[in-house]
């Protein structure tokens, strides 16, 4: 049917009725009539661009509570994101698009949206809880080592809630999540001071329990991750200035210390575990020591450690690539992240905040 701006009713002069068609009409039917067809104007669509994904490094500033970030495609392109205006932050946990930085002396815990930049939430933790480890449940819940009150908080980072505290070991100062299971690394220590082997506390994620406590040999547990081999490797700090660190191999299917090597000089703290077999530990003291993991045997001792700059290694890690990344140890100035290339050189100098305390790596979508 047409409409009546298309079509004009009129009454004759002999009384009758006659149409008088528009333009409108006349054209149409004059294309009917040569046997065309109308066909309707489709409207174009357009599926929305895939989104352009890249690796970043992450690296926690402890002195001016900052977060550097850069694209490990080029490393030269760094942005800063402060924290807060207060605290004593030394380790963090990436995951997807966020970060999630316990603040320390501060009885928090900055979540951070890499993507923008930005920190999205600070989720209060009990107070005088002095947190320090944190690692990513899922992609919303985090556990939180509260060093000073000898137990873990789950937080949801989306919705900026905390759950009810997980009685652990004493001085929880590291948490590693594997197979349904959280590890938490206990220092067991007394007025900072070792007081006896550390241990572990494994937590089921689901119930949020925990399960069974793990015997270690070494004192003062620092950092932990697992291996290519599917074991748990924890590094001790020992005592400051004992040339007591140490290297614990953990069974995950037995819950139980199968190794314990000594050898790990003067207060090592951190721990990268790459590929062939290697574990790579650092410290401030020495540099970086490598162990090959399934010869039990040092490659590099402390004595022969590597010294990116010729300085000890406040933190340590790998990229998705392999190439291993230090933190150069200065708690006075800006310092610096380096990639080493695979002679272990460095191969690019990353400019970062002050006394560089833990990095690590994830994907993040960035603008094309």
């Amino acid at each position: 049917m047409w409409s009546s701006g298309s079509v004009r009713v009129l009454k004759s002069p002999t009384g009758g009725f006659e149409i008088k068609e528009s333009a409108l009409l006349l054209g149409a039917l004059s294309l009917v009539a040569c046997g065309d067809a109308v066909s309707p104007v489709s409207e174009e669509t357009t599926d929305p661009l895939p989104a352009v994904m890249a690796e970043v490094g992450v690296v926690l500033g402890s002195v001016d509570l900052s977060l550097t970030i850069f694209e490990v495609q080029d490393p030269t392109q760094t942005r800063t994101v402060g924290l807060a205006p207060a605290g004593s932050p030394v380790t963090l946990a990436v995951r997807g698009e966020l970060a999630a930085v316990p603040l320390g002396f501060v009885p928090a815990l900055a979540v951070v949206d890499l993507k923008e930049g930005v920190v999205l939430r600070t989720v209060g933790l009990p107070a005088g809880s002095g947190a320090t480890g944190v690692a990513f449940l899922n992609d919303s819940i985090v556990l939180a080592a509260n060093s000073d009150l000898n137990s873990v908080t789950p937080v949801n980072v989306l919705a900026g809630t905390r759950g009810s505290d997980i009685a652990v070991g004493r001085y929880p100062q590291a948490v590693v999540v594997e197979g349904g299971r959280a590890f938490v690394v206990n220092a067991e220590l007394d007025a900072f001071t070792p007081d006896g082997p550390a241990t572990v506390s494994v937590i089921d994620i689901e119930s949020l329990a925990v399960i069974s406590t793990i015997q270690l040999s070494g004192e003062n547990a620092a950092a932990g991750g697992v291996g290519s081999d599917g074991r748990l490797y924890i590094v001790h700090s020992g005592t400051f200035l004992s040339e007591n660190g140490s290297l614990s191999v953990v069974n995950l299917t037995s819950l139980t210390e199968v190794e314990h090597h000594p050898g790990f000089g003067d207060f090592p703290g951190s721990l990268a575990l790459g590929p062939s077999a290697r574990a790579f530990v650092g410290a401030f003291s020495y540099g970086v020591a490598v162990w090959d993991t399934s010869l039990d045997a040092f490659i590099r001792e402390p004595a022969q450690a590597l010294k990116p700059g010729g300085v000890g290694a406040s933190g340590i890690a790998f990229d998705e690539a392999g190439r291993l990344y230090t933190l150069t140890a200065d708690c006075v100035n800006p310092s610096t992240a380096n990639r080493l290339d695979g002679s272990f050189e460095i191969d690019i100098t990353i400019p970062v905040g002050i006394c560089p305390f833990a990095t690590a790596f994830t994907t993040i979508e960035v603008e094309d």
